[in-house]
């Protein structure tokens, strides 16, 4: 029996080590007993400045044909580098997937690079495909919020990607609050496309809790990109006001916002408590993880619905409590109130935030870990990787 084709469309794909590459190479290995899988995407190396992991490479099915545009260098630092580099890396996937995708064809791409989101839905206008997109971000609100467009600019092209969501098949979500904004935004272009929810998984094969033994201090730790939207130097703010022997902020991971948050730590004289550990490689994640007491994860104000932070799901294959700094009734604040596995503040609840963690002593560790049983059950029972896949093989 001839099967389907299916082209998957991500600028990051194995053997690169992000977490979007990682799941997108599972996806296309899942993909190959339904689909004859085809695989449009950028460089095998997204960053040339991380190191390498041989533990941690993914192999892909023999079957999946993978075609690689060349790579753009950026500087994650200048906002015209980033721009110039989003949309030649569209541009470079656009014109190959416009050459080999035939009317029939069934294409699965994610919202990044955001350019594409555009190119693909004109294409799908002059070649009847169909179209299926996974949103991990939603545009052009993000931008807004994470690099601050002008506001005429960003009104324009606010209807040029609500046209382009609307024109879409099928709608993936990865969380509640952003099926919200999918459905006001197709809503105004007068066709909502099927949405369906799928959460990140984690990864609870590889990441196994293990007690973190630290008798004077409960550490605090961030894991992941350390950029605008995350909030961190915006913890450190807070954390600067905070008189507590007993805590320690430890941070894994680089990004745009690195140094100036150095820079930050510094200047308040912080080096005692706030420690940066650069970043680590995935076969790491267990070590990594497992050191801390409670996990940090954090959203600036105005995320609602644009993004939901997936480091939040192997934090529950760890076992460990989360400390949610974000908008109220995102998805991983649902998530934390619903099963009561971690604490919540909103970004403006500063006050409180402080006084929670002034509070915070070592009598506290039965119950952080009380917590994080109920996270690595939660990842056991309702977010794994064989849950999460088996709805993309009945969605797509």
């Amino acid at each position: 029996m001839i099967k389907e084709k299916l082209w998957i469309i991500s600028e990051l794909f194995p053997p690169d080590e992000t977490s979007t590459s990682y799941i997108m190479g599972k996806i296309a290995n899942t993909m190959v007993c339904k689909y004859d899988v085809h695989v449009i995407c950028g460089p095998s190396v997204y960053d040339k400045n991380k190191k390498s992991d041989s533990n941690g490479k993914l192999l892909l099915d023999n079957s999946i044909e993978v075609l690689r545009v060349k790579g753009i260098n950026e500087n994650k630092a200048n906002k015209l580098s980033r721009a110039r580099k989003f949309l030649l890396m569209s541009w470079r996937l656009y014109k190959v997937a416009r050459k080999k995708i035939e009317k029939g064809d069934n294409v699965l791409m994610v919202t990044n690079p955001f350019p594409l989101i555009i190119m693909m839905a004109y294409l799908k206008k002059y070649c009847d495909f169909s179209l299926s997109m996974l949103v991990h971000d939603i545009y052009p609100e993000g931008l807004f919020t994470e690099m601050h467009v002008p506001k005429p600019i960003y009104c324009i092209l606010k209807k040029m990607f609500d046209k382009a969501y609307s024109s879409t098949d099928l709608l993936i979500s990865i969380g509640r609050d952003m099926s919200e904004v999918l459905i006001d935004k197709c809503k105004i272009q007068k066709h909502i496309p099927k949405i369906e929810i799928i959460e990140n998984w984690s990864d609870i094969q590889t990441i196994q809790p293990d007690i973190y033994n630290n008798e004077k201090r409960l550490v605090v730790q961030y894991a992941g990109n350390v950029g605008r939207a995350q909030g961190v130097e915006e913890f450190v703010d807070v954390l600067r006001k905070v008189n507590n022997d007993f805590i320690e902020f430890s941070i894994w991971g680089t990004g745009s916002a690195e140094a100036d948050l150095i820079h930050k730590v510094d200047q308040y004289g912080m080096r005692s408590i706030v420690k940066f550990n650069g970043p680590y490689l995935r076969s790491q994640q267990i070590n990594v993880l497992n050191s801390c007491s409670i996990a940090l994860v954090c959203l600036v104000d105005g995320m609602y619905g644009l993004g939901v932070p997936s480091k939040s799901y192997n934090i529950l294959a760890a076992g460990k409590p989360i400390l949610y700094i974000g908008e109220r009734n995102t998805e991983i604040w649902r998530m934390l109130k619903e099963n009561g596995n971690g604490f919540c503040f909103e970004p403006s609840d500063k006050e409180e935030l402080k006084k929670f963690l002034c509070s915070l002593t070592m009598q506290d560790l039965p119950k952080l870990q009380e917590m994080g049983r109920i996270s690595r059950k939660l990842a056991e029972e309702k977010y794994s990787e064989k849950i999460a896949l088996r709805k993309f093989l009945e969605f797509v």
